[in-house]
């Protein structure tokens, strides 16, 4: 089997022998210290419920192997293809509509978007397991790039550190668009357009709501000269401001809860003054979890040509709705077999390992699955590796800017549903200078 992750190609503290030629343990922990320091200095911390720490990043880079990235490389962007014919198909396909069901708050909006507003800028593709013949991805995340922002930050420190630099040289590493400082005001400055890009840019959130990557994303604008301030959409203090462009960073969940409050965004948004990076239609359709059943279900096929359904096929874990797809018995008979998940979870919230869960719980969660139309997925062989001596497990994400390649990011965790937000960290990963993505 052919590993994702090149155990030979690793810098960490977590080494017990040297850890790369010219680089004992004892130095690079030293160097570990140092980064770390200057992760303060550029506030790269969170901070939730009032309380702020360190962002829980990793002393810890590893890079692919160069036969899992090019698997990689030849399958997302086919994967990608497929996934914007189904965000355009919900506009007409009534098959497309009534199996995603995008719930009615939202359509509303979705549907008055305009056909340029059926796309998503920024996107995490997150794959579980260690190998190519196994790995999946088993989610598509259109929502926050906090992980992102502050991976490859840290990613940006590891390089101005010349040891480590010049192994990462040896390594023949891929220097990505997310190594530049200032990926993401550039990121917003597109994804608004030539003439919403010079701002001033909202930073729309929830009053006391995770504030994880908000300080860098308003120092990040900045610092390239462009007024940032984060403001409730549901408030409607911020129009005097007229502020023309932004990021909603909200995820669905809360969106559902708080919609009612948020006419006068949502008129502005439709109206088209004010634009925002990862557009409504895009966003709700592109991060629902149906999106991985509809790639996967024969009934929707013929949408895809056939080297998108050899993607598919690669990369996609089996996936079904429940009750359109799969049935409740099914689930029941092999519990240790499925993963069942709601269309719009964060953080892992309603994420249900079959194999975690006792007899009546699971008949329980397949119930409410049932009910309501959630994903159920064959689950993926987790890819297991030991932190600090400790068991843990591991993903990878793919990160996509305006649909293509731009970088990775790692989570290690003790919880099978690998999730910073739940515990454990993030490592940086790299990738090979002579992988072909296209267009890079």
């Amino acid at each position: 089997m052919t590993p994702l992750f090149n155990p030979d190609r690793l810098l960490s503290t977590d080494s017990a022998g040297p850890v790369a030629r010219r680089l004992p343990p004892v130095q690079f922990a030293r160097l570990a210290t140092a980064v770390r320091e200057a992760a303060d200095a550029e506030r790269l911390v969170k901070t939730e419920n009032g309380r702020t720490t360190p962002y829980p990043m990793l002393p810890s880079l590893v890079q692919l192997t160069g036969d899992a990235e090019r698997h990689l490389a030849r399958h997302v962007p086919l994967v990608v293809s497929a996934w914007r014919k189904v965000l355009l198909a919900h506009r007409t396909d009534a098959r497309v509509r009534n199996f995603l069901a995008v719930p009615a708050v939202l359509r509303e909006w979705v549907d008055a978007a305009p056909l340029g507003e059926y796309r998503v800028d920024f996107c995490r593709f997150d794959l579980v397991g260690g190998d190519v013949e196994t790995a999946r991805v088993v989610e598509f995340n259109a929502n926050c790039p906090g992980g992102v922002l502050f991976t490859s930050a840290y990613a940006a420190l590891w390089r101005d550190v010349p040891p480590v630099r010049d192994v990462l040289e040896e390594w023949g590493a891929a220097r990505t668009p997310l190594d530049d400082r200032h990926w993401f005001p550039e990121f917003l400055r597109t994804a608004v357009g030539p003439e919403c890009a010079d701002g001033p840019f909202g930073i729309f959130h929830k009053t006391g709501g995770n504030v994880l990557e908000l300080d860098r994303m308003t120092d990040l604008l900045a610092e390239t000269g462009h007024s940032a301030v984060c403001v409730d959409p549901g408030l409607e203090d911020w129009l005097a401001r007229d502020l023309p462009a932004g990021y909603l960073k909200y995820g669905v969940q809360p969106v559902l809860a708080d919609i009612a409050r948020w006419s006068a965004f949502l008129d502005r948004v439709s109206s088209g003054k004010l634009r925002i990076a990862n557009p409504l239609a895009g966003r709700w359709i592109g991060d629902n979890k149906l999106c991985l059943a509809l790639l996967s279900d024969p009934r929707f096929a013929g949408m895809f040509t056939g080297d998108e359904r050899e993607a598919i096929e690669r990369l996609i874990p089996h996936s079904r709705k429940v009750g359109d797809g799969v049935e409740p018995a099914e689930l029941l008979a092999d519990r240790a077999g499925w993963v069942v998940k709601g269309p719009y979870d964060t953080r892992g919230n309603s994420v249900y390992v079959g194999s975690e869960q006792d007899e009546d719980r699971w008949r329980a969660v397949v119930r409410r699955a049932a009910g309501d139309g959630w994903l159920a997925q064959r689950a993926v062989p987790a890819y297991r590796r030991d932190w600090q001596g400790t068991p843990c497990y591991q993903d990878l994400s793919i990160v996509l800017l305006h649909g293509a390649w731009a970088g990775y990011t790692s989570r290690i965790s003790e919880a099978l549903r690998v999730n910073v937000a739940q515990g454990g960290g993030r490592q940086v990963v790299l990738g090979h200078r002579d992988t072909d993505w296209g267009g890079r």
